[in-house]
Order: structure tokens, then sequence, then C-alpha cells
């Protein structure tokens, strides 16, 4: 064992470190085996909505309050669609929701629910790196889409300057009995991310960005015009055959064919649930939480090049007379520049629920980002004309930018949080995020008596 972890295993008070046993009894796991930074994961799959509602740490009185909150604005206005089935199951398992038989009948094809249970008494992350908590269907051979819940049980959570806990996309229940956060020389203070899953969770399939249109063909040029046959005499050339008329004519170009339109970006991954218990708070801590940017549309495709005028034929002095040039051909029609896609949509969010001492909240930075939505794909550029004449391709149109989604609602001890006014930048899965506030917009901080105002596949 480290001398950090010893350290941070001392720093347990005998209450704290009764109350992480009894969470680890709770949920399976035995406190014996949970000496020094050991952990312990479990694998359950839980077998009704009343199972899920005994994982959460939250008391019949949290319950209470956060059910007059559950359903704000953002969450509401989705009660009549497929999410707002979620939300109410949601609602059931971590506030004090009741479950229609309709929900129940529907809410049974996510049953068993998948579960990854993990307990581990004392955790160090070291200065400006990650800890990701996120866990893929995979392990039960899952879709992507379905939803899986994580509980993880901490003792003590000690946050080096820059340090990271992350989550991508589950149904999340932390409880940590202390958690420590040192912010060092730099200020950087740890941070808890609810990030949304790192995939979109549309009906789609494919990227997370739309495909670009093909070029659109180039128009055929027209053939030069034919002269005449004569064969050369003394006296000067001889008609060999019959004047064809228009013969001597170059023939049009060609028109051009459209560019392909671009395709619409997906749905930004959607942020799930979470409910998270702090014992005791050491330090100042950020929790920062967003749903996914939506895709860009894919641009438009190139117009093709209308093709040239054939060269009519020269004018010819024969035996039989003179024989005027043929006309040059008309230059062919561009084609039309494809349409860009439309943006998708940014990713719906759902609730966040922060508990902890109340003298603490005053050391509890919340930074809840609205998802935007993707920008619509540029049109393509019309072709040119051929030469000489043609006409040039009309542009295409561009693509509407995707919606953007309000940020996920967040509540600390039941008390609502201003949410951010723009959007934050999503890390890739690995890599340091820097999330923060952008475009000069202020801090959130808790505010006791303000009110919310917003809340790939494979």
């Amino acid at each position: 064992m480290s001398r950090a972890v010893a350290a941070d295993r001392r720093q347990l008070t005998e209450a704290q470190d009764s109350a992480f046993d009894w969470h680890g009894r709770r949920l399976g796991h035995d406190p014996g085996q949970l000496r020094g930074d050991a952990e312990l994961v479990s694998w359950p799959c839980m077998p009704s909505v009343t199972a899920l509602r005994a994982l959460a740490a939250a008391t019949p009185e949290q319950r209470r309050r956060r059910q007059r909150v559950f359903f704000g604005p953002s969450i509401a206005i989705r009660r009549s669609i497929g999410q707002g089935i979620h939300d109410r199951l949601e609602a059931a398992a971590f506030a004090d929701g009741q479950i229609s038989p309709e929900d129940e009948t529907w809410a049974s094809r996510h049953f068993p629910f998948p579960t990854r249970i993990l307990s581990v008494r004392c955790r160090q992350v070291r200065s400006h790196s990650i800890w990701d908590l996120s866990v893929r269907g995979e392990h039960w051979g899952l879709d992507d889409r379905d939803d899986i819940m994580n509980v993880v049980n901490i003792g003590s959570l000690h946050l080096a300057p820059g340090a990271i806990v992350t989550v991508r996309g589950n149904l999340l229940i932390l409880i940590v009995q202390r958690l420590i956060c040192d912010s060092g020389a730099s200020g950087a203070a740890g941070q808890l991310a609810i990030l949304p899953t790192p995939f979109s969770v549309d009906s789609g399939t494919g990227p997370l960005h739309g495909a670009s249109g093909l070029t659109g063909r180039d128009g055929a040029d027209g053939t030069d015009g034919t002269a005449a046959p004569t064969a050369a005499t003394w006296l000067g050339p001889r008609l060999t055959g019959p004047v064809v008329p228009g013969a001597c004519d170059g023939r049009d170009g060609g028109d051009a064919t459209a560019g392909g339109d671009g395709t619409k970006g997906r749905t930004g991954g959607a942020s799930k649930l979470a409910e998270i218990t702090i014992g005791e708070l050491t330090g100042t801590l950020t929790v920062v939480a967003t749903a996914g940017r939506g895709g860009d549309g894919g641009g438009g495709g190139d117009g093709g090049r209308g093709g040239h005028g054939g060269r009519g034929a020269p004018g010819q002095r024969t035996l039989q007379g003179l024989l005027p040039p043929g006309r040059g051909g008309d230059g062919g029609r561009g084609g039309d520049g494809g349409r860009g896609g439309h943006g998708g949509h940014g990713g719906i969010a759902s609730n966040i629920f922060v508990s902890l001492p109340p003298e603490a909240a005053g050391r509890l930075r919340v930074l809840s980002h609205p998802a935007p939505g993707g920008r619509g794909g540029q049109g393509g550029h019309g072709g040119a004309g051929g030469a000489p004449g043609g006409h040039r391709g009309t542009d295409g149109a561009r693509g509407r930018n995707g919606r953007t989604r309000p940020a996920p609602p967040v509540f600390v001890n039941e008390l609502p949080v201003e949410p951010m006014t723009a959007p934050a930048e999503v890390p890739a899965p690995g890599a340091v995020p820097s999330l923060d506030t952008r475009r000069g917009a202020p801090p959130s901080t808790v505010l006791a008596t303000s009110s919310t105002t917003g809340g790939e596949r494979q």
C-alpha cells in the first residue's frame, strides 16, 4: 500500500469507515476483502426497478425532495416520447416516483438491468490524470445503446491537482465518504465530469459527422464539325461526295450532372442521470456536466463541368463553289452543387443530484453546459458551363444547423443550480480534458434560491 493511500486510510474517521463498510455489504461486497487499495467488482443484473432503487444512497426525505424538482422544463417536455418513460422509471429509482402499469410493461424489455458495482476503500488519482469509471455494454454482449447502471462505492478519494474522475453515458451512483481535492500551486482543482456516451445513440448508423456528397460528372465535349469530302486536282479541290447539311457544324457539349447531397450529422451522445453522495469534502471540487455535440452535416458535392462545344469545320473553296465554315457547338450546362447535410441535434441530458454537507456547498463549483447542434454542411459549388456560352450550375443550399439542447439539470442538496449559457468542448476518451467555461461565460455556483433554466452507436 502506497504512503498516499495509507494516509488516506488514516484520514477516514471511524464513522466514515463504518459507513463505507455498510454500503459495501448492502452492495454485496465483503469489507474484509477491501483493505488498502484493494478493489472488488461485481456484475449483477438487477431484476426490477425496485432492485435498482435499493442501489441508490438517497434517504426517504431526499427522495421526496427530488421528486418535487425531478421534472423540470427540459425533462417534462419529453414526457410524451420514449425518453419520457425512461425519465419516469428513473424518478421511481432515484426519487419518489410511481410507475404506471403501462410504463412497467414497456420497461420489462430492459430487465434484467445490467449493473457494474465497484468498491474500493482508498483511491488516489494522480495529478492531471483521469480515472474513467465508464462501462460499455460489451461485457454483457449488449448493443451500445442499452443503458447500464454504474455503482461506485469509495471510502477515501484523493484527487491530486488537475485530476479528473469521469463517467461517459452510464447511469451513475457514486458514494464517497471523504473526497480530498488538492489544487496545488497551479490552482487546478479536481474535477468530476459527467460526460455523454462517446457515440451517438440515435436510430442511425455510422460516424457522427455526415459524409460529403460526390462530385457530379462532367459533361461530354461536343464533337467537331466534319468538312465536306474533297479530292485534290490541278485546278483545286473537287467535291467527291454530297454536302450533308449541318455536317460541318460542331456538336453541343453535354450537360454535367449535379453534385451529391451531403448526409445529415447524427445526434450527439446522451448524458445520463447521476447520483453523487459525498460524506465530507476537503478542498474545492468542480463538477462538469454536458451532453454531446451534434455531428456536422456533410458538404454538398460540386457540380460537374459542362462539356465544351465542338469546333465548326473551316470554310472550303472547291471547284463547285465556296462552302462556308461550320458553326461551333454550344457549351453544356454545369451541374448544380449538392445540398449540404443538416447538422445533428445536441444530445439529451438527464438530472444530476449531488448530496454533500451544507457547509461544503460553497466549495463545490458546477459547470453544466448545453449541448450544441452540429453545423450544417456547406452546399457544393455549381459546375462551370462549357465553352462557349454554357451556363454555370447553381450552388447548392447550405444545410441547417442542428438544435442546441439544454444543459443537464444539476441539483445540489435538491436545490437547482443555474446552468452555463455556452457549450464546452468534450474531450475524446483517454484525453485529459480541459473543461471550463467558454466565450467568457462566468463560472456557475450553487444558488440556493435560483431556478433551473435548462437543463455512436458503433
